[in-house]
């Protein structure tokens, strides 16, 4: 145990010697010229406009956040991380690497804790593997609740929408323009569907910002992929460029939204016989085998009694 514990300090402190040599070899003039770089020039996150969702974090937290950039690395599989995280409406640029680094102590904490927890005694393979365990738990459990807050969030926004879509066309008929319509959709559905009137209320701000209405309405897309709120902004695009009236386009939408909500519930409704015929069989057969066949049985040892 002493052994694999000095092995795993000893990696952690070539990890954080390594960290701390590349932040120190960075160039002072470079760190002073990013700081007055315009918001336009950072990294963009996907389906969010530069500028937008940008809070201020402590110094400390960005600091830490650089470091969990490294671990992040280059490629799909940091890009995939990036577009969960945004689907997650974690927007901030530093959410990447405060995540990383979460997944890192994790994995570290949780190695630690088997190593102390007193049952392991001596270096072995069963050793060896518990600690791999713990290691590989703790960096996979940070993502695995970060995919169910995903699917919480996008099953909240598809069963809101029809409702979403109802309230848009009465302000569209009423005259609004479409950036107040989204604003006064979000507040209203600000208590019963937070996620999508947060979504709503993030596009309203991107549509005064960005000069093109049709990428703010693509990163609503990108950022929900929802199938409803896809066929929303395709269609509204294509209205704000053909002349579509936006009550008319609007009501289409939300009579589709309509009819493919009743669609999955039949679907799921459907589906039900086949998923209760288990439960049956496991619940109800059992029983019922036992009260017909009891009285014969308990003939045939009467008789042989």
């Amino acid at each position: 145990m002493i052994l694999t514990l000095v092995i795993i300090l000893a990696a952690n402190c070539i990890f954080c010697l390594a960290v701390l040599r590349r932040q120190q070899q960075r160039n002072p003039l470079v760190d002073r010229l990013k700081k007055h770089v315009d918001a336009d020039n950072a990294a963009p996150v996907p389906g969010v406009a530069p500028g937008l969702g940008q809070t201020s974090l402590p110094g400390w937290l960005v600091r830490l956040a650089g470091w969990g950039e490294v671990l992040a690395g280059k490629g799909k599989g940091r890009e995939k991380l990036e577009i969960l995280l945004v689907q997650a409406s974690w927007r901030q640029k530093e959410a990447l690497g405060l995540f990383m680094l979460v997944k890192t102590v994790l994995g570290v904490v949780l190695v630690l804790a088997v190593l102390f927890s007193g049952d392991q005694k001596g270096f072995s393979l069963s050793t060896v593997a518990l600690v791999l365990g713990a290691y590989f738990m703790g960096v996979f459990l940070p993502e695995l609740v970060l995919k169910a807050q995903v699917a919480r969030r996008f099953n909240a926004i598809m069963r809101s929408m029809p409702d979403a879509l109802d309230l848009m066309v009465i302000c569209a008929e009423a005259g609004l323009p479409f950036p107040r319509i989204l604003k006064v959709v979000a507040r209203d559905l600000e208590l019963s569907a937070p996620e999508l009137a947060d979504e709503l209320a993030f596009t309203s701000a991107e549509l005064q910002l960005l000069p093109d209405r049709s990428n703010a309405l693509r990163h609503l897309a990108e950022r929900t992929r929802v199938p409803t709120v896809e066929s929303m902004v395709s269609t509204l695009i294509q209205a704000e460029r053909y002349g579509t009236p936006l009550a008319q386009a609007l009501r289409n939408i939300a009579e589709e939204s309509r009819n493919t909500l009743i669609l999955s519930l039949e679907e799921k409704a459907g589906k039900l016989p086949a998923r209760l015929s288990i439960p049956l069989m496991t619940l109800i057969l059992p029983p019922v085998v036992a009260l017909v066949a009891t009285p014969p049985l308990m003939r045939v040892i009467r008789s042989l009694m």
